[in-house]
This record gives structure tokens, sequence and C-alpha cells, in this order.
């Protein structure tokens, strides 16, 4: 239970080292704005022009994002013994999806999460 008070499933698939949010964000197709809007988001986080504390080691951990059958999901890969900061970098950027989503997709909110209009 934690953003919009719905529970949140992660798996972690040891022998692959990774951490999977998957359907995150239900019901998004593939091509649309808000899935390309998302995707921009997690592909910025391993550019050098990010500030240091959003910025991901890749060295230390890879996180991606993909749709499959309209479901938004995200993952990361661990790298080394680097679990700590990369579920820490993870949950940070699910934090800061749900404020994209908050600001310029409320309805989406609404019908999918059963979020309050006002």
């Amino acid at each position: 239970m934690w953003l919009l008070r719905r529970p949140m499933r992660a798996v972690f698939d040891v022998r692959r080292r990774v951490l999977a949010f998957a359907a995150l964000f239900p019901h998004i197709e593939a091509k649309s704005a808000m899935a390309l809007e998302l995707k921009s988001l997690v592909l910025s986080r391993s550019r050098r022009d990010q500030p240091a504390h959003k910025r991901l080691d890749a060295r230390r951990a890879r996180i991606t994002s993909a749709t499959r059958k309209g479901d938004w999901s995200l993952a990361v890969e661990i790298r080394g013994a680097n679990h700590e900061y990369a579920v820490r970098h993870a949950l940070n950027l699910i934090n800061e999806l749900f404020l994209v989503l908050h600001e310029t997709y409320p309805e989406y909110l609404v019908e999918h999460f059963g979020l309050s209009t006002e």
C-alpha cells in the first residue's frame, strides 16, 4: 500500500537480479503521449545532465520500462551488491512518475486508481 492506498506488487527475481513492478500503470497504450512521457522520464535517469541525486549509475543498476498488453511496467536490474541503491532509486522514480500523472494526467488516476476528482 503506497501512494494511492492500493496494493502495489513488486517481484524480485533472484536469479536475474531484477526487481519488477509489473502492470504498475494499467490500461496505457504503448504509443500514447502518456506512455512516451513516462518512458522518457525513465530513460532520462541515466543521462549525465541529471542531478546527482536523481541520476542512476549504470554500473550499479539499470532501470527499464515496457508496455505490454496495455500495461506499463518498470524493472530495475541490480548489478553487484547494490540492492539498497537500486531499490531506493526505483522507489524514488515511481514516486516521481505518480507526480507526473497527478500533474498531467489526473483523469487517468481518477479512472484507473479511484483517485478523487477533488
